[in-house]
């Protein structure tokens, strides 16, 4: 692939990390959740300097590739359609501790499928007056989803656990 095609991939989509290659074959239109959507299709590997699990370098401990895990990645629009990106995310065993873990990329947080302009462009957009269902229906995402983005620190689970009472005592 050339440096002119992998440039205009990276401006066009927004995807600027360095371990993510494109195929020959890397946007089409599909049709995803009943919309008309552009895929992007990619492959993220590179060679991991330690273990995620354990810690252990690859200089002590052996790291060997071990499969592929596709990731459909929720992009911002491109086009005003929805844009997703078909990431084949390398996996790799450690044999110091005999667990596997999968590539990561700044694109994303851990174990998160909504990239970090998504999540960016959701909180700003919670500036303004807009239900979290209409701001869910621009960015193609669920409206927990938005809900987390404009309150990341409010937890819906831990919400009434984190209220302490103090009883008085009639002495005091």
């Amino acid at each position: 692939m050339s440096a002119i095609t992998s440039n205009n991939i990276a401006n066009s989509s927004g995807i600027t990390d360095k371990n993510i290659s494109f195929s020959k074959t890397w946007c089409e239109k599909q049709v995803i959740k009943g919309f008309s959507s552009i895929c992007y299709y990619g492959t993220l590997t590179y060679t991991p300097s330690r273990c995620s699990n354990c810690g252990f370098t690859s200089e002590t401990v052996k790291i060997i590739k071990y499969g592929t895990k596709l990731s459909r990645i929720t992009l911002t629009k491109s086009a005003n359609l929805p844009t997703y990106l078909f990431l084949k995310k390398q996996r790799f065993y450690c044999e110091g501790c005999h667990t596997t873990f999968t590539a990561s990329s700044s694109l994303v947080k851990r174990n998160c499928f909504i990239s970090k302009r998504v999540i960016q462009a959701i909180s700003s957009e919670g500036q303004f007056i807009s239900s979290e269902k209409d701001i869910a229906y621009r960015h193609s995402v669920s409206t927990t989803t938005v809900n987390r983005a404009i309150h990341p620190n409010s937890n819906p689970v831990m919400g009434a656990s984190r209220l302490t009472f103090q009883w008085m005592n009639s002495n005091q």
